[in-house]
């Protein structure tokens, strides 16, 4: 007899598993104040890489400013991009968020979708500060990045490459020190 095995309840969906992940993130962010999660997507190169652990900070709708890169939490999905601009004279604020390496900006961000700041990454064991600005050399990196998936591709494949621990010879082949 074959055996089923079941790695979620049947009536689960992906996107509901994804929800549920973002309504408890947002949880946890509120309740303590710090989020880490590790980012899976390439909007953010050249700034952040898949791979890349995001430590993300709580923050007030007016604490927030153009260049910070925040935390966003809508249909059930989170998104770390670029605060590029704001919504002035608005009811309730508003801002325009866009990955770095997206071609355009994201629909507005209402301040109940506004989870926190990423406060900065780490990578490869290295604490590293989000820049509010590109330089000019990844300027130049998101603009190639966001004309060229295959470029995008090479450029996560030789980020891998840089920054994977090399390995450890094994003690086997040590000699014995008694």
């Amino acid at each position: 007899m074959r055996q089923r095995v079941i790695s979620r309840p049947p009536d689960a969906s992906a996107d509901g598993l994804t929800a549920l992940k973002c309504e408890l993130a947002g949880e946890v962010l509120r309740s303590f104040g710090e989020l880490r999660f590790t980012a899976t997507g390439w909007s953010m190169l050249p700034a952040i890489f898949p791979g890349d652990t995001l430590v993300v900070k709580r923050a007030h709708p007016d604490n927030v400013v153009v260049g910070d890169v925040v935390l966003v939490g809508r249909e059930g999905r989170l998104c770390a991009h670029r605060l590029v601009s704001t919504i002035a004279g608005a009811e309730c604020p508003k801002w325009i968020t866009r990955g770095d390496g997206m071609p355009g900006p994201d629909r507005p961000v209402l301040a109940n979708e506004l989870l926190g700041r990423v406060a900065y990454l780490i990578r490869a064991g290295k604490l590293i500060t989000v820049p509010t600005k590109l330089g000019v050399v990844e300027k130049l990196v998101a603009k190639v990045v966001q004309r060229s998936k295959p470029t995008a591709r090479a450029l996560v494949y030789l980020q891998q490459r840089v920054h994977t621990p090399e390995t450890v010879p094994h003690l086997q082949d040590q000699p014995c020190q008694d």
